[in-house]
C-alpha cells in the first residue's frame, strides 16, 4: 500500500488494462503523501516558459535537419554507467525540496568533467546546495537551464564547501570562506531536438540534462521501461539527467534524484515518444562543455601518441586524463614536444605536463 491516493494494486490494474509491460515497485517515495511527493519535483514551467521551451526545440530541430546527412550514425545503445567504466556520479536524494534542477545540472556537469579528463574514477562531487540557493533557485523550484546558466557565469563549488540541506539555505552563511577558489564552471551548453541529434550527443559527448512532466504513476517505476498509464494524472515537472538510451527497448535511461532505493537503484528507463511526458517530444536535451582549468599534471604516464604527416596535428594520451592535443603555439614547439612524449611512451618514462581539458602546453621528461 502507499500513503498517497494510489496503491500498487491500482497501478498494476491500470497497467494490465492498458496492455503495458512494466511492473510497479513500491519505495520510500511511493509511501510519501501526494503533497510530499510533489515537493520532490521542482522544475518551474509557467505557460510562457512552456511556449519558450517548445519554440526553442522547434528552432533546434530546423537547424539539425540541415545537418542530418553529416551526422555519424549513433550506436543502437549507450549507457555511460558501463562504457569502458562507470562515468556517472552516484545517485543522491534531493529530499523534500524542489531542487531537482540543481541535482540534474550537477550530475550532467560531473560526468562531463570525468569524460573530458578521460578518467571515470575522477573524484568530483559538486554542491547542489550552492547551485540552487546561490544561483537564484529555492525549494519552490527553478527553471530548466537556470542551473547551467549559473554554472557558466559563476560556477559550482564542491559539496564539502556547502553541504546540501533539503530546505532553503542561506548562501552567504552556508558556503565555505574560500568558495571562490573551489569553483567548477562550464564553457557552454547546447540544445538538441531531433532523435538523431540527441543520440549522437549522448554517444559522443556524454549524459545530457532534460526535463519531463511527471504523472502520478511514475513514482512506482521499477526496472522495466516506464510508460504512462492512461488514467495517470499530472503531478508537475522535473529535471533529470539522461545517461543513455536503448533502441532495442525503445527507451531513455535516466538518473533521478530520489535516492538509490527508488526504481532501479535510482535510475529509470522511460519509453521514447510519450507526448504527455514532453521529454523528447516538446523539450530539448542539453549537453555541457566543462571548463577545465590549466594546471600541472605531475609524474604521469604517456600511453600513446599520434600525429599527422606534418606533425602539427599531434596528440598524446595521458593515462588517467585522456587525449590532449599539443598546442600549436607552445613554446617548446609541436615537434619537440611530440618527440619528448613519444620517447616517454616508448621507454616507459614518466613526465610532468602543463595541460587543460583540451591541450598540452608544456612537457618535462622525468
Amino acid at each position: 500500500m502507499a500513503n498517497g491516493t494510489l496503491t500498487i494494486e491500482k497501478i498494476s490494474s491500470d497497467i494490465a488494462r492498458d496492455g503495458l509491460a512494466w511492473e510497479p515497485k513500491e519505495s520510500d517515495y511511493t509511501r510519501l503523501s501526494d503533497a510530499e511527493q510533489i515537493k520532490r519535483l521542482g522544475l518551474i514551467v509557467p505557460p510562457q516558459e512552456m511556449q519558450r521551451l517548445k519554440a526553442e526545440r522547434d528552432q533546434f530541430a530546423l537547424q539539425e535537419q540541415a545537418m542530418l546527412t553529416a551526422m555519424v550514425g549513433a550506436p543502437a545503445a549507450v549507457d555511460w554507467r558501463n562504457k569502458g567504466g562507470n562515468w556517472v556520479s552516484p545517485v543522491k536524494d534531493q529530499g523534500g525540496c524542489g531542487s531537482c534542477v540543481a541535482f540534474c545540472s550537477c550530475s550532467t556537469i560531473e560526468t562531463a568533467v570525468r569524460i573530458k579528463l578521460g578518467n571515470p574514477n575522477y573524484a568530483i562531487d559538486l554542491s547542489e546546495g550552492f547551485l540552487q540557493f546561490c544561483g537564484g533557485g529555492s525549494c519552490d523550484g527553478w527553471g530548466l537551464t537556470s542551473g547551467l546558466d549559473f554554472a557558466k557565469s559563476t560556477g559550482v563549488t564542491d559539496e564539502a564547501c556547502m553541504p546540501y540541506v533539503a530546505s532553503n539555505m542561506n548562501c552567504g552563511s552556508s558556503r565555505c570562506a574560500n568558495w571562490a577558489s573551489r569553483l567548477t564552471k562550464i564553457r557552454s551548453y547546447t540544445g538538441y531536438a531531433t532523435m538523431e541529434a540527441r543520440k549522437n550527443a549522448i554517444a559522443t559527448l556524454g549524459p545530457v540534462l532534460a526535463g519531463m512532466a511527471v504523472y502520478s504513476d511514475f513514482g512506482f517505476s521499477g526496472a522495466n521501461v516506464y510508460r504512462k498509464t492512461s488514467t495517470a494524472t499530472l503531478r508537475g515537472y522535473h529535471c533529470i539527467c539522461v545517461v543513455g538510451y536503448d533502441d532495442a527497448q525503445q527507451c531513455w535511461i535516466l538518473k533521478n534524484s530520489w535516492g538509490a532505493g527508488w526504481a532501479d537503484h535510482g535510475f529509470v528507463k522511460v519509453g521514447y515518444g510519450q507526448a504527455d511526458l514532453l521529454i523528447d517530444t516538446s523539450w530539448s536535451f542539453y549537453s555541457v562543455v566543462p571548463d577545465i582549468q590549466a594546471g600541472f599534471l605531475t609524474n604521469v604516464v604517456v600511453g600513446q601518441v599520434y600525429a599527422t604527416r606534418d606533425s602539427q596535428n599531434a596528440w598524446a594520451h595521458i593515462t588517467g586524463y585522456g587525449w590532449r592535443r599539443i598546442q600549436t603555439g607552445s613554446a617548446d614547439g609541436v615537434r619537440n614536444m611530440l618527440l619528448l612524449l613519444a620517447t616517454a611512451s616508448a621507454e616507459g618514462k614518466r613526465v610532468t605536463v602543463y595541460a587543460d581539458g583540451d591541450f598540452l602546453y608544456q612537457a618535462y621528461l622525468l
